[in-house]
């Protein structure tokens, strides 16, 4: 299979240069999509009003739970490609390029449909404020109904990052902040379209960049480039992505819901409890940035080499990117550690000392756990990578029903230091499943398995 610029090949060179070079555009992506939600929010807040921002954040557990669903599929595109490009399988890569078509229309399709006829009665489940309900409906409407755009671009960008490609996703994910800016001043300060205006410059900033960046591709990859008699999906492949792609959308949704249930654990303590979760979490979402991608980026470099048949290949990227991602969240949770009263500054007026002095337990509690945040995501690549979803969804058993019991118990012994020391011990539960099935060495059977069967070990 030709290599065209900007993709990397994962079964050769050293697997630390390999990851820095394709996580770092990762990460930069990370960074962008941040930037580009709190320019929405900026623009509502200051152009249209506090209501407006209400509305949309009434709407986050239901779109993020939608748009999760989808990214398990598109997940699963990223993991069975890459193996099929470590096997060096061109035909199967342009007919999982074919299925991953298919089966992102009918996704778009079928949660389109969900989301326009169902927000109204999700909204109303959530007991959403009747004063914004319309807006969040509207919203909900607009980009779950068009959701169609944010899951192409997921797929492309899947494709892409199987191929060893990593750049060239960030430049459609800049091309798609920046476009989603322009259109958000055009639509919310020029046409006054409020909520909607929102919407409308999500979908569109997502839809432009979802067609260039396929458009892009087969440019650059002219041989993966589906002839007509070639659309019709090859079944076995198609079954394999959706079948993977399920699972990773039921872990997600078992998450979420997961998620929903701690969530409703912490309101039970109060607003200044709550909103020091809120402000902790978004400090720990930031300072993470530094080493998640190298973690989540690694199922492709395991799934190129499982492909590739190449047990001490991932072995090696195993060891040596456990280091990096150690060496990189204890860096990582030292500069939280150092900078945590002036990043709760940022989020916390100075007379509100209840809140700072919660934010700030919450804060130094869990960066000295951040090394084993990385840790589990990297394990949770690596049997991803190996296609075994299973035993990652063992591990989000573990690691969830951890956090709902310790959160539950903790609080009665030590007050509510018990809610933030809930999810570090939860991260160190969840890794032992991970750890008992990759160094007990069963995955090394599934390297004797030929291509066209499917896996059992």
């Amino acid at each position: 299979m030709s290599k065209p610029s900007g993709a990397i090949d994962m079964t050769r060179g050293k697997p630390i240069n390999l990851m820095l070079r394709f996580a770092l555009p990762m990460m930069i992506g990370s960074i962008f999509q941040s930037l580009y939600s709190m320019v929405d929010s900026a623009v509502l807040g200051r152009f249209v009003g506090s209501h407006a921002l209400a509305a949309i954040g009434a709407t986050t557990s239901t779109t993020g739970l939608i748009l999760l669903l989808a990214t398990g599929v598109t997940s699963a595109i990223s993991i069975v490609l890459s193996q099929y490009v470590g096997a060096n399988d061109t035909d199967r890569v342009r007919k999982g390029i074919v299925a991953s078509g298919w089966i992102t229309l009918l996704l778009g399709v079928v949660l389109g449909l969900i989301s326009v006829f169902a927000a109204r009665p999700l909204m109303q489940l959530l007991k959403t404020p009747e004063d914004v309900i319309d807006m969040s409906v509207l919203y909900i409407q607009i980009v779950c109904g068009c959701g169609i755009a944010q899951f192409a671009y997921n797929a492309a960008a899947s494709i892409l990052r199987a191929l060893g490609d990593s750049k060239t996703p960030l430049y459609f994910l800049i091309l798609c902040s920046i476009l989603n800016v322009i259109l958000d001043l055009i639509s919310v300060i020029g046409l006054n379209m409020g909520v909607a205006g929102v919407a409308v410059a999500t979908v569109g900033s997502q839809a432009i960049s979802a067609v260039i960046c396929i458009l892009v591709m087969f440019r650059k990859y002219p041989n993966l480039m589906p002839k007509r008699h070639t659309l019709r999906p090859d079944m076995p492949v198609s079954l394999k992505i959706f079948g993977m792609g399920a699972q990773m959308a039921l872990q997600s949704l078992f998450l979420s819901v997961g998620m929903m249930v701690i969530t409703r654990v912490i309101n039970g303590y109060g607003s200044n409890v709550v909103a020091a979760f809120t402000v902790g979490s978004n400090v720990q979402n930031l300072a993470v940035m530094l080493f998640s991608n190298f973690s989540f980026g690694f199922s492709v470099y395991v799934g190129q080499n499982f492909g590739a048949k190449n047990a001490e290949r991932i072995k090696l990227g195993v060891r040596q990117i456990f280091l990096l991602v150690g060496g990189l969240s204890f860096f990582a949770g030292v500069l939280t550690l150092i900078f945590a009263e002036p990043l709760v500054s940022l989020y916390v007026k100075p007379n509100e000392t209840e809140v700072i002095a919660y934010s700030l337990e919450f804060i130094r509690i869990q960066a000295w756990f951040f090394p084993f945040l990385g840790w589990i995501w990297l394990y949770n690549s690596t049997v991803k990578g190996m296609g075994k979803i299973n035993i990652s969804m063992v591990s989000s058993v573990v690691e969830l029903c951890s956090k709902i019991g310790l959160s539950l118990l903790l609080p009665i012994w030590i007050g509510t230091t018990g809610i933030w020391f809930a999810a570090p011990i939860g991260y160190i539960l969840g890794i032992i499943p991970l750890l008992i099935y990759y160094y007990s060495g069963r995955w090394k059977k599934l390297l004797t398995v030929p291509a066209a069967e499917p896996a059992k070990a």
